[in-house]
């Protein structure tokens, strides 16, 4: 088994996370990650809009549009996910520059204050890295990097 063929995800949590350390990995191996199938992130700009008339007369109606949360800053609402009586869904743009969208329901929690996450608001990629940075990792795959590297090795 050859370097190129170990995982990255894998040996991740046990390369050190600093300035320099992250030069030296960033002209090196990287991987290609892929965001989960149910979620609504995009590198490219999600369509949104501004909130019409009707929905601005309304009491229970909160404008987001412009409000910052977390690494998140909220566009405008949604123009192409329905609602479907879920609540409305507001297009969020981290400062990674992806895009996601997000429930009215769960911005106005962290806004509030009364949301139960610890972590700021971020999107899925960002959660992603800020867990590997941590140390989060798949057991079953840092032991078979790990199993690779000390056959390469030999």
């Amino acid at each position: 088994m050859s370097y190129r063929q170990v995982d990255f995800d894998a040996v991740a949590p046990l390369m050190p996370f600093d300035k320099t350390a992250s030069q030296v990995a960033g002209k090196g191996e990287h991987f290609h990650w892929e965001p989960p199938e149910n979620s609504n992130y995009s590198a490219d700009p999600i369509p949104f809009r501004r909130p019409s008339r009707e929905e601005l007369i309304k009491p229970s109606f909160v404008d987001l549009t412009g409000k910052k949360i977390g690494r998140f800053t909220v566009m405008g609402v949604a123009s192409e996910i329905p609602s479907n009586g879920n609540g409305q869904r507001w297009v969020v743009r981290c400062q990674c520059s992806a895009y996601e969208t997000r429930k009215a329901k769960v911005i106005k929690a962290h806004l509030d204050g009364t949301s139960r996450s610890e972590e700021p608001p971020m999107c899925c990629c960002c959660s992603y890295t800020r867990k590997l940075q941590l140390g989060y990792h798949n057991p079953k795959k840092a032991a078979a990097a790990a199993e690779a590297i000390i056959g390469q090795s030999r």
